[in-house]
């Protein structure tokens, strides 16, 4: 599969997914969650709910810029970085804590395979 394709559909995914991720965290504040596989009622965190989908979506299209606008320097490495760390970190924490978020993990694998096609784009 061309490279330029997969990584337009997993930036496609990582959007939407986020997207969707903002809108549901973002609902909590004001209704009852809803999750089609009853598994997104997140733990209290001392920051509110929609700051961590709001940083992916702001990823993916920092990434979807990056990338398409052929920017391969420092800011790419900084958006690979962020992203590998951002990723293990949070997949890591949802671990410990026994939270199931498919489409948590989702926005993480796109991202984690965006990142490697930066790395072998470049």
């Amino acid at each position: 599969m061309n490279l330029k394709f997969l990584s337009a559909l997993l930036f496609s995914i990582g959007i939407l997914d986020s997207s969707y991720l903002l809108y549901e965290h973002y609902l909590l504040l004001f209704s009852l969650p809803y999750c089609p596989v009853n598994s997104c009622e997140i733990p209290e965190l001392p920051f509110p709910s929609f700051i961590l989908p709001l940083f992916g979506l702001l990823w993916f299209l920092a990434g979807a810029t990056l990338f398409y606008l052929r920017i391969r320097n420092s800011l790419l490495r900084l958006w690979q970085i962020s992203g590998v760390v951002g990723a293990l970190s949070l997949f890591t924490y949802s671990v410990l804590i026994s939270y199931f978020c498919p489409y948590c993990y989702l926005a993480h694998a796109c991202g984690l395979i965006l990142v490697l096609i930066s790395l072998k784009l470049t």
